[in-house]
């Protein structure tokens, strides 16, 4: 009995460090931050389009010393000529990104599947100087993105001028300088900051951690989340007091709203929510917020999630089996009121509340 005692124990002993262990190994693993470094590029006066043959290569040089830094300070770097080798396709972006530059970076942000764009506006001059040599001045401006659209407030505008007396290798090294110096900006820390990681040898502070890492961590537990088609106020009403009690939420603000009874496809409304980013991530707050509607429904509408009552009419439920979920990135979330899909699931029986089961509590976490 003794022995059988001491075995479990040890086992128990054993249990815990492995768990310990996982814990220490989970926390360290921690998921780099994705981004893309986007061209804008205009040289002499000229935009850049389809026409002009050497975009790819004066865009490249720039950039890969911007990103250079970048994978240095441990972001992981997704280059955009390499996840869509069609220059013309990014030319047409580009063009695009001089009316809505947020729009587009929200975009390429879930095109290229990235937490963060940084767009660069590059403009380079040559000119022949009496002696012969060739001066270039480049003029680089610099905005971030997150793949919510907000800015990162990691704007910069930086210019460097180099003379040689070959035209190319001017622009060229202009180029190469220019990247270099808005790179180290983006990357480096300040001294307050290193003084305070020199002096605690224990800090926890890690590479990457310049402004633009510093602003891309800050803003990481807030999420855009956007209602379409809502065109009733009831139910804007319901799914906010599901998004306020679902897994994971922290806070949440409504700041926009438009509800046209008469039109659901100029309907929407838009939240801004705080999450808890040790428990959920948008993507599983957009399973979880689905998870809990169907429980709502399966329910009859009476059920208590978390130590809230739910209590809805039949007419609220019957909008509840419209919900669907729609676009997400790691900043935003969407879902739909798909009424199609509402009837399609009355005539299926599934989640259908009038068919709940009396007595049936579905759990939820």
């Amino acid at each position: 009995m003794e022995k059988a005692k001491r075995k479990r124990t040890g086992l128990i002993i054993i249990l815990t460090a492995v768990f310990i262990m996982l814990g220490a190994l989970s926390a360290q693993a921690e998921l780099r931050t994705r981004i893309a470094v986007l061209p804008f590029y205009v040289e002499q006066g000229r935009d850049a389009d389809t026409g002009y043959s050497d975009l790819g290569l004066h865009y490249r040089r720039m950039s890969g010393f911007i990103e250079n830094h970048l994978v240095n300070h441990n972001f992981q770097v997704i280059d955009p000529f390499a996840k869509d080798a069609s220059e013309k396709e990014l030319n047409r972006v580009m063009e695009k990104a001089k009316e809505d530059s947020m729009l587009v970076a929200k975009n390429m942000c879930q095109r290229y599947a990235v937490d963060a764009v940084y767009i660069v506006w590059l403009k380079v001059k040559a000119k022949k100087t009496s002696d012969g040599y060739w001066k270039a001045s480049a003029i680089l401006d610099g905005k971030g993105y997150d793949s919510g659209g907000r800015s990162l407030g990691a704007n910069v505008l930086k210019t460097f001028k180099v003379s040689r007396r070959d035209f190319d290798e001017a622009v060229a090294v202009v180029e190469k300088e220019v990247g270099d110096v808005v790179g180290r900006t983006l990357t480096n820390w300040s001294k307050r900051e290193y003084a305070q990681n020199v002096i605690n040898r224990n800090s926890k502070t890690k590479k990457g951690e310049g402004v633009l890492a510093k602003n891309i961590k800050k803003q990481e537990k807030y999420i855009n989340l956007r209602l379409d088609q809502a065109n009733e106020y009831e139910i804007v009403e319901v799914f906010g007091k599901v998004l306020n009690t679902v897994r994971g939420v922290v806070d949440s603000k409504r700041f926009s709203q438009r509800i046209v009874s008469d039109n659901p496809q100029a309907s929407f409304t838009e939240w801004e929510v705080e999450i808890d980013t040790d428990r959920t991530d948008p993507f599983r707050l957009q399973a979880n917020i689905m998870k809990m509607v169907n429980d709502i429904l399966d329910a009859g509408g009476n059920i208590k999630i978390n130590g809230v009552p739910y209590r809805y009419t039949p007419s609220e439920m019957k909008l509840m089996m419209g919900f669907m979920p729609g676009e997400a990135t790691s900043r935003s979330v969407q879902f739909v009121i798909d009424r199609e899909r509402m009837r399609d699931r009355e005539f299926s029986g599934r989640h259908n509340p009038e068919k709940a089961k009396k007595g049936s509590k579905p759990g939820f976490e």
